[in-house]
């Protein structure tokens, strides 16, 4: 079933995104272009600070991207509102993130209900729900405990439940296994493996550990923003960081600075002129 990969589930063309430091660019994502299919179990691999999390971070539509198009699921996230992508998110995407992101005061079956009771399912139906995934994931058994009572892999194997839990057509996860010891990370890709094949939903996830990178059914390399073919292959540098990183994009805050240093300089300016004129 996870090799089911009739069509595309994310499209992304031309994709520039840039972040800044006051008034100094940082190009995160250069010109990217990227296909995957229903059924995969792919896994964008680089160093720190090559882009994979932003990446995810854009098709999970959690952050925007500030040139080209972003398509996942058929539907144009770069063109949707705050609610729209909130909803877009709600029902048809999970998320595994590296730090868990567990309710600390709810049990682990409460955090896996809760994204049910976020789509609109009755308490009962969501609590039901939920003892069906952490039953998948092998902790049916705890829970009834709080985050706080269990170890990192049985936390991460409670986000894999809650990811699974709305039914989502895609699950994104970055670095999954980066706080776990390497049997326990091992054990989870092991389990998010299977669940692909057996449910065929559809596996994103960065990392940099070579288990992870071993368990792929795709492997894609990222480096400096971009996809490469080989690790030894060096990037070529945006020809230039005004057509990467445009002014516009900048801060708002910094766009204000920045008005308001020209005005003060076109003042300057014009009274240094008139004390020439009249002298």
């Amino acid at each position: 079933m996870g090799n089911n990969q009739d069509s595309s589930i994310i499209d992304l063309r031309n994709l520039h995104k840039c972040y800044w430091v006051g008034t100094m660019p940082f190009p995160a994502l250069h010109g990217l272009n990227l296909e995957i299919a229903a059924g995969e179990f792919a896994v964008v691999a680089g160093r720190s600070g090559s882009g994979k999390s932003t990446l995810l971070n854009i098709v999970g539509a959690l952050e925007s991207a500030d040139s080209g198009s972003v398509e996942v699921l058929g539907q144009d996230i770069l063109g949707m509102n705050s609610d729209q992508r909130t909803q877009f998110r709600l029902r048809n995407i999970g998320f595994v993130f590296q730090a868990y992101n567990l309710v600390r005061v709810f049990t682990a079956r409460e955090n896996v209900a809760y994204v049910c009771q976020l789509q609109g399912k009755s308490r009962k139906e969501s609590m039901e729900i939920a003892n069906h995934w952490l039953h998948e994931v092998e902790i049916g058994h705890l829970g009834y405990r709080r985050p706080d009572q269990l170890s990192g892999g049985q936390q991460q194997r409670v986000a894999v439940a809650r990811a699974l839990a709305s039914n989502p057509k895609l699950i994104l996860a970055d670095e999954p296994t980066a706080n776990l010891d390497s049997t326990t990370g091992r054990r989870l890709i092991r389990l998010m493996h299977e669940l692909n094949h057996r449910f065929g939903t559809t596996f994103l996830i960065s990392s940099h550990d070579p288990d992870v990178k071993q368990a792929a059914g795709r492997l894609i390399k990222l480096a400096d923003g971009q996809i490469v073919d080989s690790w030894d292959e060096v990037p070529e540098p945006p020809q230039s960081l005004s057509s990467s990183c445009p002014s516009s994009h900048l801060p708002l805050g910094e766009r204000v600075r920045n008005y308001i240093k020209l005005k003060r300089q076109s003042r300057g300016g014009k009274r240094r002129g008139g004390n020439q004129r009249r002298s």
